[in-house]
């Protein structure tokens, strides 16, 4: 029988990183990792005597920055136009609106460029940071056989509070993709915790085929908190990832 994985990427990362706190995030995904080993493995914990056939990993296109559109630093005090816009901007952000309005000019202008400095900065560093990742990816694609990352949507990153938000379609292109390749395998094992694809997932057993979800198991042996237990439902079966063995792949 053959099988197909396919991984939440997003989903998947978090589950690394609430298991394994000790894992360096900066690194993105263990640099020591025997991905094609693994997914091998969790392929063999399924079958018996199966194939897989090939690893679909979901990640993010690109990132969306908000705010967007953000003028030029040095031009900006100097156009009345870009300024006011500097100043829609800024109002977005209660902590730089509250510091803006106790400031008198000229003071106030200088502030605001420099925050605007500031959010340009932060662009640029998150930018090359998401850069890093694709690299990242596309090195496993080369190194490990049978892994294939695919890219859809985007995951928005807030520049005022440095933080990254939801991802947005990677979860639709999972979806998507399980239902559209189903000629290609006999099962197809789910790496993520997210219900959502519950409803291929039934698509996909409707048409004849086999579905398992593969859940991650903490130290102590419960299952990872998120919505695999739903997930777990609507599949055929699922297959638990002992927290051991998932390290030893992981080279953690």
């Amino acid at each position: 029988m053959k099988a197909c994985v396919f991984v939440d990427g997003e989903n998947f990362r978090h589950a690394i990183v609430n298991l394994f706190p000790q894992f360096n995030q900066n690194q993105y995904l263990p640099k020591n990792a025997k991905w094609a080993d693994f997914f091998d493995w969790l392929m063999g914990q399924v079958l018996n005597d199966g194939q897989r056939i090939r690893t679909y990993w979901y990640v993010i296109r690109r990132l969306d920055f908000f705010p967007y559109n953000l003028p030029n630093p040095k031009t900006v005090a100097s156009d009345s136009r870009e300024f006011e816009k500097l100043k829609t901007i800024l109002s977005k952000h209660e902590l730089y609106q509250k510091e803006l309005d106790s400031l008198e000019e000229p003071n106030k202008t200088s502030r605001m460029v420099t925050m605007l400095e500031g959010l340009c900065e932060q662009h640029t560093v998150m930018q090359k940071r998401f850069e890093g990742w694709t690299t990242i990816q596309d090195g496993i694609s080369s190194k490990h056989k049978g892994i294939e990352f695919r890219r859809a949507g985007a995951m928005t990153f807030n520049l005022f509070t440095k933080k990254l938000g939801t991802e947005k379609a990677v979860d639709v292109k999972l979806a998507t993709d399980m239902i559209t390749l189903k000629d290609i395998y006999d099962v197809a094992i789910i790496v993520s915790g997210d219900q959502d694809y519950v409803p291929a997932v039934e698509v996909v057993k409707d048409a004849g085929k086999q579905v398992v979800n593969a859940a991650f198991l903490t130290r102590g042996g419960g299952l990872l908190p998120g919505g695999a237990r739903r997930l777990n439902q609507v599949t055929d079966w699922h297959c638990n990832i002992e927290f051991g063995t998932f390290q030893n792949y992981l080279g953690i």
